[in-house]
């Protein structure tokens, strides 16, 4: 199956899950990745802002503001076509942007990736490999090629793993996979 047919089936699948599972599920997520040395030790996390069927994300970013660490989310960039991120200091400072996503403004200096210890990064799909397929506008990938020594954590939900993701140049897989059964390490996650 080619890259667009498994985005489109995914996206179909994700549908189908009740917003109450997918709270449930996300927070499982969530106490899987606050689980992670990784997690522990981060002092800055840039973190995507969840949407419809995407692993809920509101609530590992107030946890983390809570426990006192730096969080940075995006904010598209017409005139790059890239991401941005900026620090924020809570949910009350983001408001809808392009894609209908949260954003944050553009009050201060944007983080680049490489000061992030770790990159929580949305899946529409993804497989055992750490490849994974977002929404096809390579925003994500092109940020996180950009990314040095941070970790590039994808949060996902089981129902979303299919077997082979085809590869093309310009894709960045995945250090770590956090679902709500499991936590998969690649080469870089064991720093």
């Amino acid at each position: 199956m080619s890259k667009e047919e498994l985005r489109a089936e995914a996206l179909y699948s994700r549908r189908k899950i009740s917003i109450s599972q997918l709270a449930r599920e996300s927070l499982l997520v969530q106490e899987n990745l606050a689980a992670q040395d990784q997690y522990r030790r981060a002092k800055l996390v840039v973190c995507y802002v969840s949407r419809d069927y995407e692993v809920q994300t509101t609530g590992i970013i107030t946890r983390m503001l809570a426990e006192g660490k730096r969080v940075a989310v995006p904010l598209v960039d017409d005139s790059s076509h890239s991401l941005l991120f900026f620090e924020i200091h809570g949910l009350d400072e983001l408001s809808p942007g392009r894609f209908g996503v949260l954003e944050p403004g553009r009050g201060s200096e944007p983080v680049t990736l490489g000061e992030a210890d770790l990159v929580l990064v949305p899946l529409v799909a993804w497989d055992d490999r750490g490849h994974r397929i977002g929404y096809g506008r390579g925003y994500f990938d092109r940020a996180l090629a950009m990314r040095g020594a941070s970790l590039a954590v994808g949060l996902a939900l089981e129902s979303q793993l299919v077997p082979v993701i085809p590869e093309v140049p310009s894709d960045v897989s995945m250090d770590m996979v956090v679902t709500e059964k499991r936590v998969l390490r690649f080469a870089r996650s064991a720093a």
